[in-house]
């Protein structure tokens, strides 16, 4: 699992970081709410969480799974709902909102994977 979280925060980073170039060189910067969500919930979130699976071998049961398919759906609606909003298309508010719904959903899951892991541990 950590593995794959330390791949998708690149993977993310990879692409915020194509984002922010293109924004530069054509001085457009509608996507740059997509960006920071794409650097900051993407790449530090799934790299800490990658981070956390890595030195908690415990964490990894099937919650965690769910989590990262949860946060990895939450990420890209958001993004892509930032996107379309951004560029002026009513369309993609709502993808922005279910998005941020998602990604608070990730967290949650997140923290229960933390709390209940240090109870695990603390039980040993």
């Amino acid at each position: 699992m950590a593995s794959l979280c330390f791949r998708t925060s690149i993977v993310f980073a990879l692409v915020a970081a194509g984002l922010a170039l293109w924004m530069t060189a054509t001085h457009d910067y509608r996507a740059l709410h997509a960006e920071v969500v794409l650097f900051v919930l993407g790449w530090v979130s799934f790299m800490t969480y990658g981070l956390y699976y890595r030195t908690i071998a415990a964490a990894v049961a099937g919650l965690a799974k769910i989590h990262y398919i949860v946060a990895l759906v939450g990420v890209i609606v958001e993004a892509v709902g930032n996107i379309g909003t951004e560029w002026g298309n009513p369309f993609f508010d709502p993808f922005r909102i279910i998005g941020a719904f998602i990604v608070a959903v990730g967290f949650v899951l997140f923290a229960i994977i933390v709390f209940a892991t240090r109870e695990t541990a603390a039980q040993r």
